[in-house]
């Protein structure tokens, strides 16, 4: 009886490290560039009359185990040249514990949503840039994500202002 209850709380303990080690571990993933640590939403906005380019927003949507929310906090690194973007809105989600969702890797996890609002005068910087580098911060944490964008998702980028 007693090697059973032994082998049981091995078992368990086990199972908790585990645990803990997957949450701690994808909590604080690194990633060699911003889609590849979330979800991201650019979208130019053009004037419909002059067909240009008047703005463009970003959606960051990132979720994780930690209930820790999101900070009001945003840089953006464009060819080493840094702006700080005030015009910025935050939700965030508690997980959902649906059977239906434990495909898609939502379960447990909080959604935070951080979208952003570009100034006129970034974007066409955005336009000519070479790299790019995103900076965000949750409120738990001492220091910024930082994040450059892809290859890819420049040319996305780019694409969306084309008409600059």
């Amino acid at each position: 009886m007693r090697k059973k209850t032994t082998i049981l709380v091995l078992v368990i303990v086990t199972i908790a490290f585990y645990c803990s080690y997957t949450v701690y571990s994808y909590d604080n993933r690194t990633v060699s560039n911003l889609s590849a640590y979330c979800n991201i939403d650019f979208r130019g906005v053009i004037d419909p009359q002059t067909n240009t380019a008047i703005g463009a927003t970003l959606s960051i949507v990132d979720f994780r185990y930690h209930s820790g929310p999101l900070e009001k906090f945003f840089i953006i690194d464009i060819d080493g040249k840094t702006y700080k973007i005030d015009s910025i809105e935050l939700s965030a989600q508690p997980p959902t514990y649906s059977q239906k969702d434990f495909p898609t890797g939502k379960s447990f996890k909080y959604t935070n949503t951080l979208f952003v609002t570009f100034p006129p005068q970034v974007l066409k910087e955005i336009y000519q840039a070479n790299t790019i580098k995103i900076f965000f911060k949750y409120t738990d944490s001492d220091s910024a994500i930082e994040l450059p964008l892809s290859a890819v998702d420049l040319q996305y980028w780019k694409n969306q202002l084309l008409s600059l």
